[in-house]
């Protein structure tokens, strides 16, 4: 449930060390929002607004459990109630740890406005805070956008983050592949300005009653709209906008090899924000990552399943991060494995080690956890997912028809062959020997945090691409 907010004075205070509160001379109070007995009733409690210069603003911080107590810190993500979405599970975490979190800039009962509320702006706001708050590292917790800011900071700070925990993370695949995340964040005006005239554009400066939209291009683009201090207000129009746009510009692609923290990953079965996927992308790209799923729960566990989150939560806290297992490397792919064939048929499943997959005329296919030797996919629709492919000559082609690919691994003289298809490729690494992808027949693919290494470059793709015959990669 959500707590309800009443009126109450706090007074400004900073924090130095681990949650050692010092009040800041001669500061006035401030009047911010209540929290109810369970969150204000926790052993150490402290909150109050601090001045910050990173957004040059203020922002309400909170800390409560032991001092002495391993630190957690918690992000939130798009919305009014900010760090409240965590309270639900705030008193089995402060029980047993020291907590900190707070409002981003822009959220919750810190200061909003329309400053740029990027992810690189987020990153440097937080190592202030809890720089300020805990020397030494820290467990990391993050939801939704927080989720998507926390590994983005354990990719910069990777001696900061004992563990990395992240639930529902939004804005980690390309913003074509999570149509929803944009609508929820109220973006959808915004997304269609993008492919405005000039004539659009100079309106938004005539009715703002200013020259400086003058030199805009034709096509305004995204990062445009963040960038223009007048469009960020004329056409974002509140921190919420301004955040989610920004976030969805992104590129996680070269950051997620940067992280070092084993990682935790909790997902609502029913999430329509952010979709599943992202949490199969992050569980293969992050180092030493497990996911565990909540069939009941949707884009906020938290709020739907506290119970059942706070003690998620403390199970991955209570893991010794030295006895993490490395996993064996897997066993070459046997000369004898069996081949694999789908010709005119739906919903066909693979799984397990093949020398080779045909499949022709087929719907709605799906290979998961997949070695092998080969893959042909022609006039079908496919779903691809945490599946290793390494060839003598191509490992995946694919020829009219679409096929959505996720968490993989193909290498081979040429990784991806297209022909007249449309591809969705999200956390995916494509090694050629001649080329990473080669498209023998016009087509479309759309690729959120992947990579291509070959000869003819070596490139993070994150980016909806129309690629004519004969372009190599």
């Amino acid at each position: 449930m959500r707590l309800s907010p009443a009126p109450v004075i706090l007074t400004v205070w900073v924090a130095l060390g681990c949650g050692r509160a010092v009040s800041q001379t001669g500061a006035a109070s401030l009047t911010t929002e209540f929290d109810p007995e369970a969150i204000s009733g926790l052993p150490g409690y402290r909150a109050g607004l601090i001045s910050e210069s990173i957004f040059d603003g203020q922002s309400f911080v909170m800390e409560a459990g032991p001092s002495d107590a391993p630190t957690v810190v918690l992000v939130h993500g798009l919305g009014t109630s900010g760090a409240r979405d965590f309270y639900p599970v705030l008193p089995a975490l402060g029980a047993q740890h020291h907590v900190v979190t707070f409002d981003l800039p822009g959220f919750g009962r810190s200061t909003q406005g329309h400053e740029l509320y990027s992810p690189e702006r987020y990153v440097e706001f937080i190592h202030a805070v809890v720089g300020a708050r805990c020397k030494g590292p820290f467990n990391l917790v993050g939801h939704s956008m927080g989720g998507a800011l926390s590994v983005l900071y354990a990719a910069r700070f990777p001696s900061d983050v004992n563990r990395l925990i992240v639930i529902d993370a939004a804005g980690i695949l390309h913003r074509k592949a999570f149509a929803n995340f944009a609508i929820s964040a109220g973006l959808e005006n915004a997304l269609a300005f993008l492919g405005s005239a000039r004539k659009e554009a100079a309106k938004v400066a005539t009715d703002a009653a200013s020259e400086s939209l003058q030199l805009l291009p034709d096509a305004p683009d995204m990062q445009m709209l963040l960038e223009n201090d007048l469009l960020r207000i004329t056409v974002l129009g509140s921190a919420e906008r301004i955040a989610a746009l920004a976030l969805i510009l992104e590129d996680f692609g070269p950051m997620l090899e940067k992280v070092r923290s084993p990682t935790w990953i909790l997902w609502g079965r029913n999430d329509s924000v952010a979709s599943l996927r992202t949490g199969v992308v992050l569980q293969a790209r992050l180092p030493h990552a497990q996911i565990h799923i909540l069939e009941r729960s949707g884009h906020t566990p938290m709020l739907s399943e506290p119970g059942a989150v706070s003690q998620w939560l403390l199970k991955c806290l209570d893991t010794p991060t030295d006895q993490l297992a490395v996993a064996p490397a897997p066993a070459p792919l046997a000369p004898t494995a069996r081949a694999g064939r789908c010709e005119n048929e739906s919903g066909m499943r693979f799984s397990g080690d093949y020398s080779q997959i045909e499949i022709a005329g087929c719907q709605q296919v799906q290979l998961k956890d997949v070695r092998a030797g080969a893959i042909r996919v022609r006039q079908s629709d496919v779903i691809v997912e945490n599946t290793q492919v390494s060839a003598g000559d191509t490992a995946l082609q694919v020829v009219g028809s679409q096929v959505e690919i996720t968490a993989c691994d193909l290498s081979g003289n040429v990784a991806l062959d297209s022909r007249d298809s449309q591809v969705d490729l999200a956390g995916v690494n494509l090694q050629g020997r001649r080329a990473g992808i080669h498209v023998s027949g016009a087509s479309r693919m759309l690729f959120s945090v992947s990579r291509v290494d070959s000869p003819v470059g070596h490139r993070y793709l994150h980016d909806m691409l129309e690629l004519k015959t004969g372009t190599e990669l």
